[in-house]
């Protein structure tokens, strides 16, 4: 399904391990480096240095989500996108690849029109910012550490590791 949805000519892009366990969901593509890869040792710094501190911000807010433990830096800097992690871009439709679909912030929901509001989904925190319907797709806000603190980063976290 990923090739199906990354064929047409929509804009749609996969970046990381098309295997991934962990799909985010996002509406705007970095700026990529010709030749850039996931696989090679720098991937996550080479996204960082061409894209500035709104990037550093995403991949650091899905690094604490999925590194297996509190190094999380560590994990952001070797391991993000190369195992369980991948970002899909302006998709319409979910990927059926992952355990675990993240539609992060209001644009990506729309595009793949998925509604919080829908029964389907139950509230996970008290300001009703993240959602789940039990089924592994999780709604939550854009990527940035306004909208997504630490403090919602340690609510979602134990989620994504059942």
């Amino acid at each position: 399904m990923v090739e199906q949805i990354m064929s047409k000519p929509v804009s749609s892009m996969l970046l990381g391990n098309a295997e991934a366990k962990t799909c985010y969901y996002l509406p705007n593509a970095p700026t990529l480096p010709l030749g850039w890869s996931y696989r090679q040792a720098d991937a996550a710094a080479t996204l960082i240095a061409l894209n500035g501190n709104h990037w550093r911000k995403i991949l650091t807010i899905m690094a604490k989500l999925s590194a297996p433990d509190d190094d999380w830096k560590n994990y952001r800097d070797t391991q993000l996108l190369k195992r369980d992690e991948q970002i899909l871009i302006g998709a319409s439709r979910l990927s059926s690849t992952p355990e675990r679909h993240i539609i992060v912030g209001a644009v990506s929901a729309a595009k793949l029109n998925i509604n919080s509001t829908n029964t389907l989904f139950n509230r996970l925190d008290e300001q009703d910012r993240l959602h789940a319907n039990g089924l592994g797709v999780f709604i939550s806000p854009y990527l940035d550490y306004r909208q997504f603190p630490n403090s919602l980063i340690e609510q979602l976290k134990p989620y994504l590791n059942q």
